[in-house]
């Protein structure tokens, strides 16, 4: 009897273990095959409230932005007359679409909207308003337009928050290419490009064997006269130039060094390109008559712009070819390779 009984138990352990471990089973199985009840509504719920929170965010920003072309339509008026007839600064009616094109290339970097607002940004737009004010009560318009800058700036911190401003900070900047420079500023810089290009100018005409000799700013090649005008200083080269560099750094995707080099390199490649102009030009007054060597002088403005963005190209390219980033590659990649 004994024997007999404890069979029986033995066999009764083993089928309880068996129903046990066949209920953990499909429990463990159960357990597994439950969904998250929860994700997909917490999922909706944010990207409602981000809908809710993005609808005032806009109406905000149409609003500012209907304000700003109000506040400051004389500016824009007098800014608007400077490209229209001044030839440093025809480029003025492309720096809002390149502006906008900027903002676009960027957009799979952008950071994000904030949920509230930010505050800092107040600062900026006091800037703003100090600086409007200083340019009133000083008669300097060029004041009054760079203004726009920080006003802009602030509203897009107050609204977005910091990281937005800070990724919009390229297109911000780039708006510094819609007002004219400062009036003593220009008449320097004008007067020294002016300078170069005729003792430049002068060098290279010799080098070619003709007969030119500087004096002030005016080279004589035998008994011609060629007087390097106040337009042919190179200001519309270098004006030119600052912008495509400006916007060519912007768009970059590699270090600060790369655009540094690109902005550094604008000025002497549009000194540059302007002597070029000027010694093809007393070239033409040389040998050509009066006429057709001012036709080529005209044309020549053209096509200097377009020389020095070539330039400027192929120092970004010949850069980029002997310096580039260092790869670092996990062990993981190395492996995989070998």
């Amino acid at each position: 009897m004994d024997v007999v009984s404890k069979q029986k138990q033995r066999r009764g352990k083993r089928s309880h273990g068996h129903i046990a471990a066949a209920l953990g089973e499909r429990g463990h199985a159960s357990h597994i095959a439950q969904p998250k009840a929860t994700a997909a509504p917490v999922e909706t719920l944010t990207a409602f409230d981000r809908t809710q929170h993005l609808i005032p965010l806009l109406l905000a920003g149409i609003v500012s932005a209907v304000l700003i072309l109000w506040a400051y339509w004389p500016t824009w008026k007098w800014m608007e007359e400077q490209w229209r007839t001044e030839p440093d600064y025809s480029h003025g009616y492309l720096v809002l679409p390149l502006a906008a094109l900027l903002i676009y290339a960027r957009r799979d970097s952008f950071p994000g909207f904030r949920d509230r607002l930010s505050w800092g940004g107040v600062w900026l737009i006091l800037a703003s308003v100090a600086m409007r004010v200083a340019g009133r009560f000083m008669f300097m318009d060029f004041l009054d337009a760079y203004s726009i800058l920080p006003l802009i700036a602030g509203i897009v911190w107050l609204l977005a928050g910091p990281a937005v401003a800070r990724w919009a900070a390229p297109a911000i900047l780039f708006l510094f290419l819609l007002s004219p420079l400062p009036f003593q500023m220009e008449s320097v810089l004008s007067w020294k490009l002016q300078g170069i290009a005729t003792a430049a100018s002068t060098v290279i005409l010799r080098i070619l064997g003709l007969p030119a000799v500087a004096e002030g700013n005016t080279i004589w090649l035998g008994q011609t006269q060629m007087f390097v005008e106040e337009a042919c200083s190179g200001m519309r080269i270098f004006v030119g130039m600052g912008a495509f560099a400006l916007f060519w750094a912007a768009l970059t995707q590699r270090s600060w060094v790369d655009r540094i080099v690109i902005l550094a390199s604008a000025l002497p490649l549009a000194i540059l390109a302007n002597i070029i102009r000027v010694t093809l030009t007393g070239m033409a007054f040389y040998w050509l008559d009066s006429s057709t060597a001012k036709t080529l002088h005209d044309w020549l403005g053209f096509v200097m712009i377009a020389l020095a963005a070539g330039m400027l190209w192929g120092v970004k390219a010949f850069w980029e070819r002997l310096y580039y980033p260092e790869e670092v590659l996990a062990p993981r990649t190395v492996l995989q390779g070998a």
